[in-house]
């Protein structure tokens, strides 16, 4: 009989892999506290429960720890492994231990607890090697959901004006696939570090990734103006991890990057169709695609064309620019295709909502993916929007294409407005429709 799968702090990387295991008829036992999260590994088939009940049924088990050392639980969830012992126990860590270190990294190179992350990790790993752990010494992760594609589009990113040095780089199905690698044959008590074959300066890959996408580079900053992750050179090796028999499915970035290009329908190479934020000079263009929009399709709209036909330019620029609301313009190559905007509400009592306005896409470029590619980078933004927890739409009750796209995106119907708008002597039905971000 199959040992339990104990995941200890489901969060991005441990969900994949309980979703994963759960759907291959494992017994998954899966503690988190994150709602969205807790219904996916539910649907899955994954038992979903508290970290204090986890931790009562750990004898025996496999078990992967990855709840982080802020979190403060440590020494407590060490003291619960002990007395209800594992037979196998995985705990996620970070490549951050190594601090300042640069060039060639292993498991030999020395730690460096001088800042407090780096020293947390340290004093976490030291928790649980006396149980037997194998610690997984982990690079910058990304994968599906945590896209640098998505940062990119959303103008998130800046390059250091030095260049920089390498970043060591994990796909997230790479990281899933160490970790079960590691339950089956790491060493109890070793380190391994997980990363790539292709440590690289981020300049390289942003640069592989804007040709793709027909977009020019970010902006350049002071290499002391940006993140700290993206400062320093390290080459993190992975030639310990292979000896276990682990080969990364995504060896490089470029293998990495061209997977999440291809999910996303992105992967038509340089010139492909971009989706980025509309900038107040490009107003003009902007209220030109929106009036098209309008006249030829007023069912779908609650403006009318004759009432924005006359707006001032400077109110259409506003409607651009602020922190609570902008508008996304897709592009096929210099020309804009598709928009669709966001705001969020401002009163004390409904900050939490945000809501998505004109969302048009030209009828001769659709079908192709478009509508998509602006909802998925539109939702991307609305989940970085502080505060905001749910997200809100109207769509004329017969618009079917549109009906099909939100659902697919988890958009669900709370209610339909009859006769929500009358023109020409015509009335349309509009269907109001709500996601939890």
């Amino acid at each position: 009989m199959t040992a339990p799968l104990v995941l200890l702090g489901c969060g991005y990387t441990l969900t994949r892999l309980a979703v994963a295991e759960a759907r291959a008829g494992r017994d998954v036992l899966a503690a988190t506290r994150d709602a969205a999260r807790r219904a996916e590994l539910e649907r899955a088939g994954a038992r979903v429960t508290s970290l204090e009940d986890a931790l009562t049924q750990t004898e025996g088990a496999r078990v992967v720890s990855s709840v982080p050392p802020d979190a403060g639980l440590d020494t407590r969830i060490a003291e619960a492994l002990a007395r209800n012992r594992p037979s196998r126990l995985v705990y996620l860590s970070s490549t951050g231990v190594y601090g300042g270190a640069r060039g060639h990294v292993d498991e030999d190179t020395p730690v460096e607890p001088a800042s407090p992350s780096a020293r947390a990790r340290i004093e976490a790993e030291s928790c649980f090697l006396p149980l037997g752990a194998v610690v997984l010494r982990i690079a910058g992760i990304y994968g599906p959901e945590r896209s640098p594609v998505a940062r990119l589009l959303a103008g998130a990113v800046r390059l250091p004006e030095s260049g920089g040095g390498r970043i060591s780089r994990i796909h997230v199905d790479d990281l899933v696939e160490a970790i079960r690698v590691a339950l089956q044959w790491g060493e109890p008590g070793a380190f391994y570090c997980v990363a790539d074959d292709r440590p690289a300066p981020q300049a390289e890959p942003v640069a592989w990734l804007c040709e793709r996408l027909g977009m020019p580079l970010p902006p350049r900053l002071p290499l002391d103006r940006l993140h700290e992750s993206v400062r320093g050179d390290r080459a993190v090796s992975n030639a310990r991890l292979k000896t276990l028999g682990w080969r990364p499915r995504y060896p490089d970035y470029v293998a990495g990057y061209t997977s999440l290009l291809e999910s996303e329908g992105r992967a038509g190479g340089p010139g492909a169709r971009t989706v980025r934020k509309l900038r107040p000079d490009e107003a003009e263009t902007f209220w030109t695609l929106r009036l098209r929009g309008l006249k030829e399709h007023p069912e779908a709209f609650g403006a009318s064309y004759e009432e924005d036909a006359v707006l001032p330019m400077e109110r259409v620029r506003s409607r651009l620019e602020g922190p609570s609301q902008w508008v996304l313009g897709a592009f096929d190559g210099e020309r804009l295709v598709g928009v669709a905007g966001l705001y969020r509400d401002t009163g004390r009592k409904q900050s939490h909502k945000a809501h998505v306005w004109g969302m048009y896409v030209l009828p001769e470029v659709r079908s192709r993916g478009i509508g998509r590619r602006l909802m998925s980078a539109l939702l991307d933004e609305a989940r970085r929007m502080p505060g905001v927890e749910r997200l809100l739409l109207t769509v004329a009750v017969g618009n079917a294409s549109a009906q099909k796209l939100y659902r697919a995106l988890g958009f669900r119907t709370y209610g339909v407005e009859p006769n929500a708008l009358r023109f020409d002597g015509a009335s349309v039905d509009n269907e109001l429709m709500c996601m939890p971000l």
